[in-house]
Protein backbone atom coordinates (compact mmCIF):
# COMPACT_ATOMS: atom_id res chain seq x y z
CA UNK A 1 0.00 0.00 0.00
CA UNK A 2 1.34 3.44 -1.00
CA UNK A 3 1.20 5.74 2.02
CA UNK A 4 2.39 8.85 0.16
CA UNK A 5 2.16 9.35 -3.60
CA UNK A 6 4.66 12.21 -3.45
CA UNK A 7 7.39 10.22 -1.68
CA UNK A 8 6.64 7.12 -3.74
CA UNK A 9 7.09 9.06 -6.99
CA UNK A 10 10.19 10.84 -5.68
CA UNK A 11 11.93 7.63 -4.62
CA UNK A 12 10.78 5.71 -7.71
CA UNK A 13 11.92 8.41 -10.13
CA UNK A 14 15.28 8.88 -8.43
CA UNK A 15 15.86 5.11 -8.40
CA UNK A 16 14.87 5.01 -12.07
CA UNK A 17 17.30 7.85 -12.85
CA UNK A 18 20.03 6.05 -10.91
CA UNK A 19 19.40 2.75 -12.68
CA UNK A 20 19.28 4.46 -16.08
CA UNK A 21 22.53 6.34 -15.30
CA UNK A 22 24.28 3.15 -14.17
CA UNK A 23 23.19 1.31 -17.31
CA UNK A 24 24.22 4.32 -19.39
CA UNK A 25 27.59 4.46 -17.61
CA UNK A 26 28.24 0.76 -18.19
CA UNK A 27 27.18 1.12 -21.81
CA UNK A 28 29.40 4.17 -22.25
CA UNK A 29 32.30 2.35 -20.62
CA UNK A 30 31.95 -0.53 -23.04
CA UNK A 31 31.42 1.74 -26.03
CA UNK A 32 34.28 4.01 -25.00
CA UNK A 33 36.55 1.00 -24.72
CA UNK A 34 35.54 -0.07 -28.19
CA UNK A 35 36.13 3.44 -29.52
CA UNK A 36 39.42 3.95 -27.67
CA UNK A 37 40.92 0.66 -28.87
CA UNK A 38 40.75 1.43 -32.61
CA UNK A 39 41.82 5.01 -32.00
CA UNK A 40 44.94 4.05 -30.06
CA UNK A 41 45.65 1.23 -32.50
CA UNK A 42 45.62 3.92 -35.18
CA UNK A 43 48.08 5.91 -33.08
CA UNK A 44 50.42 2.91 -33.05
CA UNK A 45 50.18 2.69 -36.82
CA UNK A 46 50.95 6.41 -37.11
CA UNK A 47 53.86 6.06 -34.64
CA UNK A 48 55.23 3.18 -36.70
CA UNK A 49 55.07 5.34 -39.83
CA UNK A 50 56.65 8.25 -37.93
CA UNK A 51 59.52 6.05 -36.76
CA UNK A 52 60.07 4.94 -40.35
CA UNK A 53 60.30 8.55 -41.46
CA UNK A 54 62.40 9.78 -38.55
CA UNK A 55 64.74 6.76 -38.75
CA UNK A 56 66.04 8.00 -42.04
CA UNK A 57 67.22 11.30 -40.51
CA UNK A 58 68.01 10.24 -36.94
CA UNK A 59 71.59 9.29 -36.19
CA UNK A 60 70.93 7.45 -32.94
CA UNK A 61 68.22 5.89 -30.79
CA UNK A 62 68.58 8.79 -28.36
CA UNK A 63 67.78 11.34 -31.05
CA UNK A 64 64.88 9.22 -32.31
CA UNK A 65 63.51 8.87 -28.76
CA UNK A 66 63.63 12.61 -28.27
CA UNK A 67 61.70 13.30 -31.46
CA UNK A 68 59.10 10.65 -30.61
CA UNK A 69 58.74 12.04 -27.08
CA UNK A 70 58.06 15.48 -28.57
CA UNK A 71 55.41 13.94 -30.79
CA UNK A 72 53.77 12.11 -27.87
CA UNK A 73 53.67 15.26 -25.78
CA UNK A 74 52.10 17.14 -28.71
CA UNK A 75 49.39 14.53 -29.32
CA UNK A 76 48.98 13.76 -25.57
CA UNK A 77 48.61 10.12 -26.52
CA UNK A 78 51.04 8.64 -24.02
CA UNK A 79 54.30 9.22 -22.26
CA UNK A 80 57.61 7.75 -23.21
CA UNK A 81 57.60 5.57 -20.08
CA UNK A 82 54.44 3.85 -21.32
CA UNK A 83 55.65 3.40 -24.85
CA UNK A 84 58.50 1.43 -26.45
CA UNK A 85 59.73 0.65 -29.95
CA UNK A 86 62.32 -1.55 -31.66
CA UNK A 87 63.67 -1.61 -35.20
CA UNK A 88 65.09 -4.89 -36.58
CA UNK A 89 66.88 -5.35 -39.89
CA UNK A 90 66.12 -8.20 -42.23
CA UNK A 91 68.97 -10.25 -40.83
CA UNK A 92 67.44 -10.15 -37.35
CA UNK A 93 69.80 -7.57 -35.88
CA UNK A 94 68.40 -4.94 -33.51
CA UNK A 95 69.07 -1.63 -35.21
CA UNK A 96 67.38 0.75 -32.76
CA UNK A 97 65.18 0.66 -29.71
CA UNK A 98 63.72 2.81 -26.99
CA UNK A 99 65.51 3.14 -23.66
CA UNK A 100 66.95 -0.24 -22.69
CA UNK A 101 65.89 0.31 -19.11
CA UNK A 102 62.26 -0.08 -20.12
CA UNK A 103 62.41 -3.73 -21.10
CA UNK A 104 65.23 -6.21 -21.49
CA UNK A 105 62.98 -8.45 -23.57
CA UNK A 106 63.07 -8.62 -27.32
CA UNK A 107 59.93 -7.94 -29.37
CA UNK A 108 61.47 -9.60 -32.39
CA UNK A 109 59.05 -12.52 -32.35
CA UNK A 110 55.96 -10.30 -32.41
CA UNK A 111 53.79 -11.28 -35.40
CA UNK A 112 52.94 -8.83 -38.13
CA UNK A 113 50.00 -6.63 -37.33
CA UNK A 114 48.49 -6.20 -33.89
CA UNK A 115 49.07 -8.56 -30.99
CA UNK A 116 49.00 -8.58 -27.20
CA UNK A 117 51.97 -9.59 -25.05
CA UNK A 118 52.76 -9.62 -21.35
CA UNK A 119 56.12 -8.09 -20.45
CA UNK A 120 57.31 -8.10 -16.83
CA UNK A 121 53.76 -8.56 -15.61
CA UNK A 122 52.33 -5.72 -17.72
CA UNK A 123 50.04 -6.10 -20.69
CA UNK A 124 51.25 -4.43 -23.89
CA UNK A 125 49.55 -3.73 -27.17
CA UNK A 126 52.05 -4.44 -29.96
CA UNK A 127 52.04 -3.43 -33.62
CA UNK A 128 54.62 -4.90 -35.97
CA UNK A 129 55.14 -3.86 -39.61
CA UNK A 130 57.83 -4.42 -42.25
CA UNK A 131 59.20 -1.34 -43.99
CA UNK A 132 60.24 -2.38 -47.50
CA UNK A 133 62.12 0.84 -48.11
CA UNK A 134 64.21 0.45 -44.98
CA UNK A 135 64.12 -3.33 -45.27
CA UNK A 136 63.51 -3.41 -41.52
CA UNK A 137 60.78 -4.48 -39.10
CA UNK A 138 59.38 -1.70 -36.95
CA UNK A 139 57.70 -2.77 -33.71
CA UNK A 140 55.87 -0.31 -31.44
CA UNK A 141 54.22 -1.21 -28.15
CA UNK A 142 51.96 0.61 -25.72
CA UNK A 143 50.91 -0.27 -22.20
CA UNK A 144 47.30 -1.40 -21.93
CA UNK A 145 47.10 0.76 -18.79
CA UNK A 146 46.78 3.81 -21.03
CA UNK A 147 43.63 2.42 -22.57
CA UNK A 148 42.20 1.35 -19.21
CA UNK A 149 43.00 4.71 -17.65
CA UNK A 150 41.23 6.56 -20.45
CA UNK A 151 38.13 4.34 -20.08
CA UNK A 152 38.28 4.70 -16.29
CA UNK A 153 38.63 8.48 -16.58
CA UNK A 154 35.53 8.62 -18.76
CA UNK A 155 33.55 6.40 -16.38
CA UNK A 156 34.78 8.43 -13.41
CA UNK A 157 33.74 11.64 -15.11
CA UNK A 158 30.28 10.25 -15.80
CA UNK A 159 29.97 9.16 -12.16
CA UNK A 160 31.09 12.56 -10.92
CA UNK A 161 28.58 14.29 -13.18
CA UNK A 162 25.84 11.99 -11.82
CA UNK A 163 26.83 12.71 -8.21
CA UNK A 164 26.82 16.45 -8.87
CA UNK A 165 23.51 16.46 -10.73
CA UNK A 166 21.76 13.94 -8.44
CA UNK A 167 20.68 16.55 -5.84
CA UNK A 168 19.53 18.77 -8.71
CA UNK A 169 17.47 15.89 -10.09
CA UNK A 170 16.01 15.31 -6.61
CA UNK A 171 14.97 18.96 -6.22
CA UNK A 172 13.55 19.13 -9.73
CA UNK A 173 11.56 15.92 -9.26
CA UNK A 174 10.31 17.15 -5.87
CA UNK A 175 9.12 20.48 -7.28
CA UNK A 176 7.56 18.84 -10.34
CA UNK A 177 5.65 16.30 -8.23
CA UNK A 178 4.57 18.99 -5.77
CA UNK A 179 3.32 21.14 -8.65
CA UNK A 180 1.51 18.19 -10.23
CA UNK A 181 -0.22 17.28 -6.94
CA UNK A 182 -1.16 20.87 -6.18
CA UNK A 183 -4.61 20.32 -7.68
CA UNK A 184 -5.16 17.41 -5.27
CA UNK A 185 -4.22 19.68 -2.38
CA UNK A 186 -6.58 22.34 -3.72
CA UNK A 187 -9.49 19.88 -3.86
CA UNK A 188 -8.60 18.62 -0.38
CA UNK A 189 -8.55 22.18 0.99
CA UNK A 190 -11.86 23.00 -0.66
CA UNK A 191 -13.57 19.93 0.77
CA UNK A 192 -12.05 20.26 4.25
CA UNK A 193 -13.13 23.91 4.51
CA UNK A 194 -16.75 23.14 3.65
CA UNK A 195 -19.59 23.27 6.09
CA UNK A 196 -21.23 19.92 6.81
CA UNK A 197 -24.42 21.06 5.09
CA UNK A 198 -22.73 22.40 1.94
CA UNK A 199 -23.00 19.59 -0.61
CA UNK A 200 -22.58 21.43 -3.89
CA UNK A 201 -20.36 19.65 -6.47
CA UNK A 202 -16.65 20.44 -6.62
CA UNK A 203 -15.73 22.47 -9.69
CA UNK A 204 -13.99 20.33 -12.33
CA UNK A 205 -12.16 23.26 -13.96
CA UNK A 206 -8.35 23.31 -13.75
CA UNK A 207 -8.26 19.70 -12.56
CA UNK A 208 -5.95 17.17 -14.27
CA UNK A 209 -7.56 14.43 -16.33
CA UNK A 210 -6.20 11.74 -13.98
CA UNK A 211 -8.19 12.89 -10.94
CA UNK A 212 -11.31 14.07 -12.77
CA UNK A 213 -12.95 10.62 -12.43
CA UNK A 214 -12.27 10.70 -8.67
CA UNK A 215 -13.69 14.21 -8.29
CA UNK A 216 -16.61 13.23 -10.55
CA UNK A 217 -17.48 10.29 -8.32
CA UNK A 218 -17.11 12.54 -5.29
CA UNK A 219 -19.56 14.97 -6.86
CA UNK A 220 -22.00 12.14 -7.50
CA UNK A 221 -21.72 11.23 -3.82
CA UNK A 222 -22.43 14.84 -2.87
CA UNK A 223 -25.49 14.83 -5.12
CA UNK A 224 -26.79 11.60 -3.58
CA UNK A 225 -26.20 12.93 -0.07
CA UNK A 226 -27.91 16.20 -0.93
CA UNK A 227 -30.93 14.36 -2.33
CA UNK A 228 -31.02 12.09 0.71
CA UNK A 229 -30.92 15.11 3.07
CA UNK A 230 -33.59 16.86 1.05
CA UNK A 231 -35.72 13.71 1.08
CA UNK A 232 -35.41 13.41 4.85
CA UNK A 233 -36.13 17.10 5.25
CA UNK A 234 -39.13 16.78 2.96
CA UNK A 235 -40.32 13.74 4.88
CA UNK A 236 -40.31 15.73 8.12
CA UNK A 237 -42.21 18.59 6.49
CA UNK A 238 -44.67 16.22 4.83
CA UNK A 239 -45.25 14.28 8.02
CA UNK A 240 -45.89 17.48 9.96
CA UNK A 241 -48.23 18.70 7.26
CA UNK A 242 -50.20 15.52 6.72
CA UNK A 243 -50.47 14.32 10.32
CA UNK A 244 -51.62 17.65 11.73
CA UNK A 245 -55.24 17.23 10.53
CA UNK A 246 -55.80 13.55 11.47
CA UNK A 247 -54.16 14.04 14.87
CA UNK A 248 -56.32 17.08 15.56
CA UNK A 249 -59.39 15.08 14.53
CA UNK A 250 -58.23 12.17 16.66
CA UNK A 251 -57.92 14.46 19.68
CA UNK A 252 -61.35 15.99 19.04
CA UNK A 253 -63.10 12.62 18.73
CA UNK A 254 -61.34 11.35 21.86
CA UNK A 255 -62.51 14.40 23.81
CA UNK A 256 -66.07 13.92 22.51
CA UNK A 257 -65.97 10.28 23.64
CA UNK A 258 -64.76 11.30 27.09
CA UNK A 259 -67.45 13.93 27.55
CA UNK A 260 -70.32 11.94 26.04
CA UNK A 261 -72.91 10.51 28.43
CA UNK A 262 -74.77 8.71 25.66
CA UNK A 263 -73.45 5.23 24.81
CA UNK A 264 -74.40 5.64 21.15
CA UNK A 265 -72.57 8.95 20.83
CA UNK A 266 -69.57 7.54 22.66
CA UNK A 267 -69.44 4.53 20.29
CA UNK A 268 -69.74 6.81 17.28
CA UNK A 269 -66.91 9.01 18.59
CA UNK A 270 -64.70 5.98 19.24
CA UNK A 271 -65.35 4.71 15.73
CA UNK A 272 -64.22 8.10 14.48
CA UNK A 273 -61.10 7.71 16.59
CA UNK A 274 -60.40 4.37 14.89
CA UNK A 275 -60.94 5.96 11.47
CA UNK A 276 -58.50 8.76 12.33
CA UNK A 277 -55.95 6.21 13.55
CA UNK A 278 -56.36 4.21 10.34
CA UNK A 279 -55.93 7.35 8.26
CA UNK A 280 -52.84 8.36 10.22
CA UNK A 281 -51.39 4.87 9.83
CA UNK A 282 -52.02 4.97 6.09
CA UNK A 283 -50.42 8.40 5.74
CA UNK A 284 -47.37 7.34 7.76
CA UNK A 285 -46.96 4.16 5.69
CA UNK A 286 -47.17 6.12 2.44
CA UNK A 287 -44.77 8.77 3.69
CA UNK A 288 -42.24 6.12 4.74
CA UNK A 289 -42.53 4.40 1.36
CA UNK A 290 -42.08 7.70 -0.47
CA UNK A 291 -39.08 8.65 1.68
CA UNK A 292 -37.29 5.45 0.70
CA UNK A 293 -37.73 6.06 -3.00
CA UNK A 294 -35.93 8.60 -5.13
CA UNK A 295 -35.19 9.08 -8.78
CA UNK A 296 -31.48 8.81 -8.01
CA UNK A 297 -31.88 5.39 -6.40
CA UNK A 298 -30.70 2.22 -8.06
CA UNK A 299 -32.94 -0.80 -7.70
CA UNK A 300 -31.52 -3.54 -5.52
CA UNK A 301 -32.22 -7.26 -5.83
CA UNK A 302 -33.38 -6.98 -9.43
CA UNK A 303 -34.64 -10.25 -10.87
CA UNK A 304 -37.33 -11.61 -13.22
CA UNK A 305 -40.77 -11.18 -11.66
CA UNK A 306 -44.03 -12.82 -12.76
CA UNK A 307 -46.27 -9.75 -12.89
CA UNK A 308 -49.48 -11.77 -13.14
CA UNK A 309 -48.63 -13.93 -10.13
CA UNK A 310 -47.64 -10.85 -8.11
CA UNK A 311 -50.88 -9.10 -9.08
CA UNK A 312 -52.87 -12.13 -7.91
CA UNK A 313 -51.22 -11.95 -4.47
CA UNK A 314 -51.90 -8.20 -4.15
CA UNK A 315 -55.53 -8.58 -5.23
CA UNK A 316 -56.05 -11.32 -2.66
CA UNK A 317 -54.82 -8.87 -0.01
CA UNK A 318 -57.09 -6.03 -1.25
CA UNK A 319 -60.17 -8.15 -1.96
CA UNK A 320 -61.73 -7.65 1.53
CA UNK A 321 -61.61 -3.89 1.05
CA UNK A 322 -63.37 -4.26 -2.32
CA UNK A 323 -66.00 -6.58 -0.89
CA UNK A 324 -66.80 -4.03 1.83
CA UNK A 325 -67.93 -1.70 -0.95
CA UNK A 326 -69.58 -4.49 -2.96
CA UNK A 327 -67.09 -3.96 -5.76
CA UNK A 328 -66.42 -6.79 -8.18
CA UNK A 329 -62.65 -7.16 -8.51
CA UNK A 330 -61.29 -9.42 -11.26
CA UNK A 331 -57.90 -10.52 -12.52
CA UNK A 332 -58.01 -11.62 -16.15
CA UNK A 333 -56.16 -14.82 -17.18
CA UNK A 334 -52.40 -14.66 -17.55
CA UNK A 335 -50.93 -14.09 -21.03
CA UNK A 336 -48.24 -16.29 -22.55
CA UNK A 337 -45.49 -14.19 -20.98
CA UNK A 338 -45.96 -11.91 -17.98
CA UNK A 339 -42.34 -11.67 -16.80
CA UNK A 340 -40.67 -8.32 -16.14
CA UNK A 341 -37.26 -7.42 -14.73
CA UNK A 342 -37.44 -5.55 -11.43
CA UNK A 343 -37.69 -5.57 -7.67
CA UNK A 344 -40.69 -7.64 -6.54
CA UNK A 345 -41.26 -5.58 -3.35
CA UNK A 346 -41.35 -2.28 -5.25
CA UNK A 347 -43.57 -3.76 -7.96
CA UNK A 348 -45.91 -5.05 -5.28
CA UNK A 349 -46.22 -1.52 -3.82
CA UNK A 350 -46.94 -0.15 -7.31
CA UNK A 351 -49.72 -2.69 -8.00
CA UNK A 352 -51.19 -2.22 -4.51
CA UNK A 353 -51.39 1.57 -4.85
CA UNK A 354 -52.88 1.48 -8.35
CA UNK A 355 -55.53 -1.12 -7.45
CA UNK A 356 -56.19 0.48 -4.04
CA UNK A 357 -56.82 3.83 -5.77
CA UNK A 358 -59.18 2.15 -8.21
CA UNK A 359 -61.14 0.59 -5.32
CA UNK A 360 -61.19 3.87 -3.37
CA UNK A 361 -62.56 5.95 -6.24
CA UNK A 362 -65.03 3.37 -7.55
CA UNK A 363 -68.52 3.71 -6.07
CA UNK A 364 -70.37 0.78 -4.52
CA UNK A 365 -71.44 -2.02 -6.83
CA UNK A 366 -68.75 -0.96 -9.30
CA UNK A 367 -66.10 -3.03 -11.03
CA UNK A 368 -62.29 -3.14 -11.02
CA UNK A 369 -60.57 -5.27 -13.67
CA UNK A 370 -56.84 -6.02 -13.64
CA UNK A 371 -55.04 -7.58 -16.59
CA UNK A 372 -51.52 -8.21 -17.84
CA UNK A 373 -51.05 -7.58 -21.57
CA UNK A 374 -48.12 -9.03 -23.47
CA UNK A 375 -46.93 -7.21 -26.63
CA UNK A 376 -43.82 -7.62 -28.76
CA UNK A 377 -41.97 -4.85 -26.93
CA UNK A 378 -43.80 -4.32 -23.63
CA UNK A 379 -45.54 -6.01 -20.74
CA UNK A 380 -48.45 -3.82 -19.62
CA UNK A 381 -50.21 -3.76 -16.25
CA UNK A 382 -53.74 -2.46 -16.94
CA UNK A 383 -56.27 -1.51 -14.24
CA UNK A 384 -59.77 -0.40 -15.34
CA UNK A 385 -62.35 0.88 -12.89
CA UNK A 386 -65.90 2.23 -13.19
CA UNK A 387 -65.26 5.25 -10.96
CA UNK A 388 -65.59 8.92 -11.69
CA UNK A 389 -62.36 9.02 -13.72
CA UNK A 390 -59.90 11.90 -13.93
CA UNK A 391 -60.39 14.92 -16.22
CA UNK A 392 -57.90 14.93 -19.11
CA UNK A 393 -56.36 18.25 -18.10
CA UNK A 394 -55.60 16.94 -14.58
CA UNK A 395 -54.08 13.58 -15.49
CA UNK A 396 -50.53 14.90 -15.27
CA UNK A 397 -51.04 16.66 -11.94
CA UNK A 398 -52.40 13.64 -10.05
CA UNK A 399 -48.82 12.32 -9.81
CA UNK A 400 -47.76 15.37 -7.81
CA UNK A 401 -47.27 14.92 -4.09
CA UNK A 402 -50.38 15.62 -2.02
CA UNK A 403 -52.38 16.69 -5.07
CA UNK A 404 -56.01 15.60 -5.04
CA UNK A 405 -58.75 16.44 -7.52
CA UNK A 406 -61.11 19.05 -6.15
CA UNK A 407 -64.41 17.69 -4.94
CA UNK A 408 -62.97 14.27 -4.09
CA UNK A 409 -64.71 12.93 -1.02
CA UNK A 410 -62.76 9.67 -0.76
CA UNK A 411 -60.15 9.64 1.99
CA UNK A 412 -56.51 9.54 0.93
CA UNK A 413 -53.11 11.12 1.42
CA UNK A 414 -52.40 12.27 -2.12
CA UNK A 415 -49.16 10.28 -2.12
CA UNK A 416 -50.16 6.96 -3.70
CA UNK A 417 -49.73 7.98 -7.35
CA UNK A 418 -46.53 9.88 -6.56
CA UNK A 419 -45.13 6.60 -5.23
CA UNK A 420 -46.38 4.74 -8.32
CA UNK A 421 -44.67 7.30 -10.57
CA UNK A 422 -41.31 6.93 -8.79
CA UNK A 423 -41.39 3.13 -8.84
CA UNK A 424 -42.30 3.17 -12.54
CA UNK A 425 -39.37 5.53 -13.24
CA UNK A 426 -36.99 3.20 -11.41
CA UNK A 427 -38.18 0.33 -13.64
CA UNK A 428 -38.01 2.46 -16.83
CA UNK A 429 -41.76 1.97 -17.23
CA UNK A 430 -44.21 4.41 -18.84
CA UNK A 431 -47.56 5.39 -17.31
CA UNK A 432 -50.60 6.28 -19.40
CA UNK A 433 -54.06 7.38 -18.19
CA UNK A 434 -57.02 7.15 -20.53
CA UNK A 435 -60.76 6.51 -20.65
CA UNK A 436 -61.94 2.89 -21.11
CA UNK A 437 -63.63 1.84 -24.32
CA UNK A 438 -67.11 2.27 -22.76
CA UNK A 439 -66.17 5.80 -21.60
CA UNK A 440 -66.88 5.05 -17.92
CA UNK A 441 -64.17 5.30 -15.25
CA UNK A 442 -60.41 5.27 -15.78
CA UNK A 443 -57.91 3.03 -17.55
CA UNK A 444 -54.50 3.02 -15.83
CA UNK A 445 -51.63 1.48 -17.88
CA UNK A 446 -48.07 0.87 -16.68
CA UNK A 447 -45.94 -0.36 -19.60
CA UNK A 448 -42.72 -2.21 -18.64
CA UNK A 449 -39.89 -2.98 -21.07
CA UNK A 450 -40.11 -6.48 -22.51
CA UNK A 451 -38.00 -8.96 -20.57
CA UNK A 452 -35.94 -11.39 -22.63
CA UNK A 453 -34.56 -14.34 -20.71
Amino acid sequence: MIKSIKYFLLVSLLLSITLASVINGIGNYILDSEVIQPYLDGQLIRLSSLISILKQSATSSKELNAEISDYLRTTQTATQQKFLFQVWDKSGKLMMQSSPSQTPLSLKKAPNGFSDQEIKGDDWRIYSSYDKKMQATIIVAELYNIRRELADDIARSNANILLITYPVFGLLVWFIISFALRSVSRVTTEISSRASTYLEPVQLTKIPQEIKPLVGELNQLFIRLKLAFERNKRFSADAAHELRTPLAALKTHAQVALKSDNELDRTKALNKVIESVNRSSHVVAQLLTLSRLGEEDVLADVKPVDLHKLAAEILAYLAPHAFEKNIDIELLPSPTDSMVLGNDTALGILIRNVVDNAIRYTPEHGEVKVSIIDTNTQTILRVIDTGTGIPTELRERVFERFYRVLGTKTSGSGLGLAIVSQIAALHHAAIALSSPANGIGLQFDVAFPKYHA
